[in-house]
């Protein structure tokens, strides 16, 4: 061993006696963990399934980039070169994906520690700020971090500055990181004069030479090594910040074992586990990582498994960028799977006669073959797959052509898009959680007897849940409706520095011991944390989940029955003319909507001319008497006070009018209160309820 090989394993050997207060049985014995990194090899890192072994998201990102050296691991689209005698209207030449392997994102890890403790003097224990979409850089910087026993703090570049500026000071980052040049000038100009505790700032974007270029950065740290300091699982890895719709937005605490036990815990919803997410798997990566569900389910689960993930380029891409990077599995949000089902019920509606009998002969032939797992007859057979070519192959063909299944979570996703997903022959898996869950729950997994449509899945591995009835916190009976909460290592440390935050939403777990109460066993330190969602739902005899809305959401008519509203802004959202949907009627006589509608579904029903304006279409007879029909045969199934008396249409919730969160989520309180008016219109009086929570009325005089 050469001497410089040797003072590095004897700090490492100190870092490891100082920082680490148990060692876990699935670690690395204590030799292996210490020796340089260069004589780490695959063996050493494998267990004897071949599945990765870790215990830190350092750990992971490091074991990785040995044991998938050669793998793919990010593609990022490169624009094709163009002649500079391009005829102005020739078809543009389409770009590709050009692909980083594992052990070249080892590679760059190893440089961006250098730039973070050399350059930007990252200590152990500082915050790193990342104002960035889904790219590279931001999975390097983040393993980085880790591997200085530092944390991320993760912002979209969708926010606000005055959101950026708050979370920069809450958290205190040491060094803010942004994607554009933009973004950049924004930061510079609006945020740094307002938070001291920033002592340095990069761009990605900006080109070599730059002094605040992370390019010149890196540069700069080639050929330079820096020690690790290891992370212990109890040690900080993330910092994520809610929403912020009902007050300022609170730091998620998450720590290296709130995310690794959420990795394994996947792992055990298939026999076998290199199954679910296996290493030969592609997804396109379009949910921000900057959210738990994007980086747990989708990087990190990859990233344990030697996967690899296309880096969409933007929403308004996403149809390109599946033909492109042809996806295994697929993690979206219902939006993704409502446009397809939306597109194709437009097809249909729009076809002949003929070919509106083959569609739906074709559907119906792929909700037999699922439903008799494949064995049909020989002439259902033969009917099956000569319709399927003709018709659900190509659908599947907007994926990409190669998707085994998808995963869906972030918002409910209504039983009929999974069954339309099923007869096409893409099961989706929805799933269920929260940031503070690290995020996962409960999953669907495409295995008989653990999937079942209308349900979020079984509880995850080493992820107990619980129905809890709100009144007597006490548990309830299977199919009993109450307070969804669960207990596992999965459940966040808490809200940075907001101990009475944290109190409202943790309590003692069923066992008796409180999340402060470190239980030393054989195998680890448990944290046994009881965490109330405040989601309604109910837990069948199966084990099965099914969120059922918002305890917050839930409000009283004026009668006073109970409302809430999710499973009827559902229903409503099933027509193929309704883009979105919120209902309320807080101490009202009944409810009332407010519907964004998809005019291009509309003029093609109603054959509308293209010189109508949607001003004119709001008020037209036809227009208001097709959604009235459509709400009808969409909630037939409701209680007939759930169904909304009047409505009105509005203008699309937008992340720009911060009516959508990054995750696409509707802020519902916020929809409310700028549409106050026009609810109040509604109900035909002089002011607006704005107590969508069923507590006390705000009036205003409306306009």
């Amino acid at each position: 061993m050469s001497s410089l090989a040797l003072r590095s394993a004897t700090r490492l050997t100190r870092l490891v006696t100082k920082q680490r207060s148990f060692i876990r049985p699935i670690l690395l014995n204590t030799r292996t963990v210490c020796r340089a990194s260069s004589t780490l090899s695959k063996q050493d890192v494998l267990d004897s399934d071949g599945l990765l072994q870790f215990t830190t998201l350092h750990e992971m990102n490091h074991y990785a980039s040995i044991a998938f050296k050669d793998n793919p691991l990010f593609g990022t689209y490169k624009e094709p070169e163009q002649e500079e005698n391009v005829v102005k209207d020739q078809v543009k030449v389409k770009g590709e994906f050009e692909w980083m392997t594992y052990g070249e994102y080892g590679e760059k890890v190893a440089r961006c520690r250098t730039v973070l403790k050399d350059i930007a003097g990252i200590k152990e224990h500082s915050k790193i700020g990342i104002i960035s979409n889904n790219r590279w850089e931001w999975a390097a910087l983040a393993s980085a971090a880790y591997s200085l026993n530092s944390a991320i703090v993760p912002m979209y570049e969708t926010q606000l500055t005055k959101d950026w500026t708050y979370i920069v000071n809450d958290s205190e980052c040491s060094a803010l990181f942004c994607s554009t040049e933009d973004i950049f000038v924004k930061v510079v100009k609006e945020v740094l004069p307002n938070t001291p505790s920033v002592g340095s700032t990069f761009c990605f974007n900006l080109p070599a030479g730059e002094p605040h270029s992370l390019k010149t950065a890196m540069d700069h740290a080639e050929g330079k090594e820096t020690d690790i300091i290891l992370p212990t699982p109890e040690d900080l890895a993330g910092l994520i910040y809610t929403s912020g719709t009902t007050g300022k937005p609170k730091g998620v605490e998450l720590t290296h074992d709130n995310f690794v036990s959420n990795v394994y815990a996947v792992r055990t919803m298939a026999d076998d586990p290199r199954d679910f997410i296996r290493s030969s798997d592609r997804s396109l990566a379009f949910l921000p990582w900057a959210h738990s569900y994007g980086q747990t389910c989708e990087l990190w689960c990859a990233v344990s498994h030697g996967g690899s993930m296309g880096i969409c380029r933007g929403v308004p891409m996403i149809l390109e960028d599946l033909a492109l990077v042809q996806p295994t599995v697929l993690f979206a949000v219902p939006t993704l799977y409502k446009k397809v089902y939306d597109g194709v019920q437009n097809l249909i509606g729009s076809s002949s006669p003929a070919k509106q009998k083959l569609m739906r002969a074709a559907l119906d032939m792929g909700r037999k073959h699922k439903e008799t797992d494949g064995s049909l007859g020989f002439i259902d057979g033969l009917k099956y797959k000569v319709l399927d070519s003709l018709v659900t192959s190509k659908i599947r063909g907007r994926f990409g052509g190669n998707l085994r299944h998808g995963f869906v979570a972030g918002a409910a996703c209504p039983k009929e898009i999974i069954d339309f997903m099923d007869n096409i022959g893409i099961p989706i898996c929805e799933g269920y959680g929260l940031t503070e869950t690290s995020p996962i729950i409960a999953i669907n997994a495409p295995y008989p007897g653990k999937r079942k449509a209308g349900s979020v899945g079984k509880s995850v591995g080493g992820v107990n849940a619980v129905i809890i009835n709100p009144d007597t916190q006490q548990p309830v009976g299977p199919g009993v409706e109450g307070e969804i909460c669960c207990h596992g290592r999965n459940v966040m440390r808490g809200y940075y520095r907001n101990p009475e935050a944290t109190a409202e939403v943790i309590s003692v777990a069923p066992d008796g011991k409180s999340r402060l109460d470190l239980v030393l066993t054989p195998l680890s330190h448990v944290r046994m944390s009881s965490f109330h969602t405040g989601d309604l739902g109910t837990i069948d005899e199966d084990g099965f989940i099914a969120v059922t809305g918002r305890l917050k959401e839930q409000y009283k008519l004026e009668n006073g029955k109970y409302v809430t509203p999710t499973p009827i802004e559902e229903s409503i959202s099933m027509s193929r003319f309704v883009s979105q949907v919120v209902v309320c009627g807080a101490n009202r006589p009944h409810n009332v909507a407010l519907i964004v509608p998809d005019w291009v579904a509309i003029r093609s029903a109603l054959n509308i001319a293209d010189d109508a304006t949607e001003e004119d279409l709001v008020n037209n007879k036809e227009v208001r008497g097709l959604i009235d029909e459509e709400i009808l045969l969409n909630t037939y199934k409701l209680k007939k006070y759930e169904v909304p008396k009047n409505w009105a249409f509005v203008a699309p919730f937008t992340a720009a009018n911060n009516m959508l969160t990054p995750k696409m989520s509707i802020r519902r309180k916020i929809v409310i209160k700028h549409y106050e008016d026009i609810i109040s219109n509604m109900y035909g009086d002089d002011f607006a309820s704005g107590a969508y929570d069923g507590g006390h009325k705000e009036e205003k005089v409306a306009a």
